[in-house]
């Protein structure tokens, strides 16, 4: 999460998401001022009186988006996958998804056979001391794999994920996450990754995964949403 506004000039793609087509300048605008507000809350020394007068005004704003809220809520997944990139039906995914301020988000593009991710962590991402969480790191290597799934046309749902934690990955330092199918048997993927700061690798990933046809997405999507309609 950085401490930044959105900025007006930023190309921002048309979404295929209903809940996002038509608002795509203003929604990134909310979620990054949300995302901001994420970094300043871990970060401030307001005292007390502050803090009390600060929570009142944000429970008021927080009132009056919530009689926006739809039930059920927006999916995270649009209905079909725009031609313009494989994530952007994923506009509220946590790890990347432009939409959602608890993403960090991580910056996906493809040099390949490799997917690449790139992501500095700032404090709201922190574990040890000045060092990213390993669960976030963790999260950050599903999506990355997955990524490097897709350009071998071989994405489906994780079913194992092994990660090597080498050395600490520091806070407030780009990291560049890389990504590669190392083999294929039947409907299972093995993809490898590594997560590198300053050229020295600090965490390494294997993972297996299982392809599903589109049918098999939309009925995974179709319960999802059913499971939100009773909730």
């Amino acid at each position: 999460m950085t401490d930044t506004k959105a900025n007006a000039n930023d190309d921002i793609l048309p979404c295929n998401h209903p809940s996002v087509s038509g608002r795509e300048r203003e929604l990134r605008a909310l979620t990054d001022v949300v995302r901001r507000l994420i970094g300043l809350t871990v970060t401030n020394t307001a005292d007390a009186s502050d803090t009390v007068a600060l929570t009142a005004e944000l429970s008021a704003v927080a009132d009056r988006i919530s009689a926006h809220v739809p039930n059920p809520v927006p999916p995270r997944l649009g209905p079909d996958r725009p031609a313009h990139g494989a994530f952007d039906g994923m506009p509220y995914d946590v790890v990347h998804g432009r939409y959602n301020p608890l993403a960090i988000p991580v910056e996906m593009h493809n040099e390949h056979p490799k997917a690449i991710g790139i992501v500095t962590f700032t404090t709201p991402y922190e574990g040890p001391p000045g060092c990213v969480h390993g669960g976030v790191l963790a999260g950050v290597f599903d999506m990355v794999l997955t990524a490097a799934n897709l350009l071998d046309d071989a994405a489906g749902p994780t079913v194992e994920l092994t990660i090597n934690y080498r050395k600490p990955t520091l806070l407030h330092t780009e990291t560049r996450f890389e990504a590669w199918v190392e083999g294929r048997k039947g409907r299972v993927t093995t993809a490898a990754g590594r997560a590198l700061q300053d050229d020295k690798v600090t965490v390494e990933a294997i993972g297996k995964f299982i392809k599903l046809e589109r049918e098999q997405v939309i009925a995974l999507q179709r319960r999802a949403a059913e499971g939100r309609s009773t909730a």
